[in-house]
């Protein structure tokens, strides 16, 4: 979703920086220069036509626009499509690379944007403009007919709204790092991001606003005004100069409403979905949750014949590393293999579900995943094959307030009999400092610069014998009791190795009102203990060394990023901060109520 895809949704500060075989399963013979002598010299790439502002009319009578790049040649050939709200000069190198693959390549802008005619309604109604651009592409006399798609984050969820339509010329999808509305953004757990002005500002128009969306300091203050109180949430549109009517048009939904549900695919949608799919995302991704849920709402949908042409790949990578790998990720450090040429995958991919060619060995299983830590990748036909044993560790006070690194509790193979409860309390009209106390998603995944900061619980584990693989979704059970009727709760997990290095490993906050649904409020009420289930972690997949202890801290969300919640159990994001109370949240952990972390490994559990 970022304009300059640098980092996505998750970093904190900033928000700057997720089918059918070819013709209905019949074979298709490779290509003549497939099956010649391999010793022959390689044909030059050819020459690329390159058509810059290429018009056709929408099913509405709405004249689009796309950019076009196709080989010069009298032979058809197959085209790629990406739909985009950004300017589409950004694909220009990219498309080169398909030219020269013996691909035509289009950018179709987003209506309203770019030079496409209509107004531009941001996250909504791509799918028949997309449907519409891939039956004028096959049509074209270049065109061999067959179309496939591509893109990342909003020019993933592009490709989704398009599938929906059912063109019957699309035989390929490629989304990646896929923006899913209403659920990873604008307000991922009914928390809305401040980020979501930013990029409203940014796609205003029809032309990017690049300096004003990367000036850091100019909308760092913005959140901060809004974080200490100055003025309600409701207010930032309004003193950044985003477009205030979009921003009061989110705003008004901050469930996961009938209002998001009709932008994304329904499950009639997804069963009727033909294409061979390939979607990538990241464990740093941001836009990860959105990746999975239309992966696993398709296939909990389609068939098991359609099901099986649906390729997960899941790498090391940022938001914007899931099209270019990095070897370094917010302080981390991979090897050699987790660098992947993704445009060339593509090729690859696209090459053997259009032309008949091998699989990319990349995509050797239906799942396919990096091993951080062992610094290797492994496959797997679904993501539930990958760690059959879950891992269970119950937190306990063991006569400590838990309120410091230093005074922690420890995480164990049972819960105690009894013991008191573990509670902090979270005044949000104190600001403390500069830095959030917790955030949505560290700058750096190497280290805890949080660990200092009040109003936190931590607990430790043992130090792990031997090492241990956690591949999956770690999920966190807490008991919990609170003194108001609403507050949101932070829940992140770190490795603490042998040498005292510490790595993230994940996080996940719940909004009181939608503890039990994203989709309806229900606010809580003081003084009742209840199951609050942190099920929203992030897929992650890591060796953890022998030696390492793992740190859970819980504590409340209190970052610039994200809207605060005043506890006032009112409108957020309308509330004023002189009607802000404290909450105090009570962690229970017993035999009665017993909170625990569950990881799924590798390996079993002793």
């Amino acid at each position: 979703m970022r304009a300059f895809e640098t980092s996505g949704f998750s970093v904190r500060g900033r928000w700057l920086a997720l089918l059918l075989g070819l013709l209905v399963g019949v074979p298709v013979p490779r290509p003549a220069a497939a099956q010649q002598n391999t010793n022959a010299k390689p044909a030059a790439p050819p020459e690329t036509v390159f058509q810059p502002d290429v018009r056709f009319q929408a099913r509405d009578g709405v004249e689009l626009a796309l950019r076009l790049w196709r080989p010069e040649t009298v032979e058809q050939v197959p085209v790629v499509l990406q739909h985009t709200p950004y300017l589409s000069d950004e694909t220009h190198l990219r498309a080169q690379k398909f030219v020269a693959a013996g691909f035509a390549y289009a950018s179709l802008d987003r209506r309203g944007r770019g030079v496409s005619g209509g107004d531009y309604v941001p996250l909504e109604n791509s799918g028949p403009d997309g449907a519409d651009a891939v039956a004028w592409l096959a049509a074209q006399p270049w065109s061999d007919g067959r179309v496939a798609s591509m893109g990342g984050s909003y020019r993933g969820m592009t490709q989704w709204q398009m599938l929906a339509e059912q063109p019957p010329a699309l035989l390929a999808a490629a989304p990646t790092a896929s923006v899913y509305p209403g659920w990873d953004f604008p307000q991922p757990r009914g928390i809305f991001l401040s980020y979501m002005a930013q990029w409203l500002a940014f796609t205003d128009g029809r032309a990017s606003n690049t300096q004003v969306f990367g000036d850091v300091s100019y909308w760092r203050g913005k959140y901060e005004r809004i974080h200490r109180g100055e003025l309600p949430f409701s207010e930032l549109a309004r003193i950044s100069g985003a477009p205030q009517a979009r921003f009061e048009r989110w705003l008004a939904h901050p469930g996961f409403d009938s209002h998001w549900r009709s932008l994304n695919p329904s499950a009639e949608d997804y069963a009727r979905m033909q294409p061979p799919l390939l979607s990538i995302t990241g464990y740093f991704d941001g836009d990860q949750e959105g990746t999975l849920r239309y992966y696993e709402e398709h296939l909990r949908h389609a068939s098991a014949d359609i099901a099986d042409r649906h390729w997960l790949l899941i790498g090391p990578w940022n938001h914007a590393g899931t099209r270019t790998p990095t070897r370094t990720v917010g302080g981390l450090e991979f090897a050699d293999a987790a660098i992947l040429d993704i445009d060339a995958l593509h090729i690859a991919w696209f090459n053997h579900v259009l032309r008949g060619a091998e699989r990319p060995a990349a995509l050797a299983g239906r799942v396919n995943y990096y091993v951080m830590g062992a610094e290797e990748w492994r496959h797997a036909d679904t993501l539930q094959d990958v760690a059959a044993h879950t891992w269970s560790l119950y937190l306990d006070p063991d006569g400590a307030d838990a309120t410091s690194v230093f005074h922690s509790g420890r995480l164990g193979a049972a819960p105690p009999a009894r013991a008191t409860p573990s509670s902090y309390r979270f005044d949000p009209s104190v600001v403390h400092g500069a830095e959030p106390v917790l955030t949505s998603g560290p700058d750096t995944y190497a280290g805890h610069a949080g660990a200092g900061r009040p109003n936190q619980l931590f607990f430790h584990s043992a130090p792990l014998p031997a090492a241990r693989t956690v591949c999956g979704q770690i999920r966190f059970q807490a008991h919990i009791e609170i003194d108001v009727p609403d507050t949101d709760v932070h829940v992140e997990l770190f490795e603490v190795d042998a040498k005292q290095a510490i790595r993230w490993l994940g996080r996940d906050y719940l909004r009181a009102r939608f503890r039990e649904s994203f989709s309806e409020e229900r606010l809580a009420q003081p003084g009742r203990i209840e199951t609050w289930n942190f099920d929203r972690f992030w897929w992650t997949c890591r060796r953890l060394e022998a030696g390492s202890r793992l740190r859970l801290v819980i504590g409340p969300v209190d970052t610039p990023d994200l809207q605060k919640n005043l506890h006032t159990g009112g409108r957020i994001g309308f509330e004023r901060m002189e009607d802000a109370r404290t909450a105090t949240v009570r962690l229970h952990h017993d035999r009665r109520y017993p909170s625990r972390l569950l990881l799924p490994t590798v390996e079993p559990i002793d």
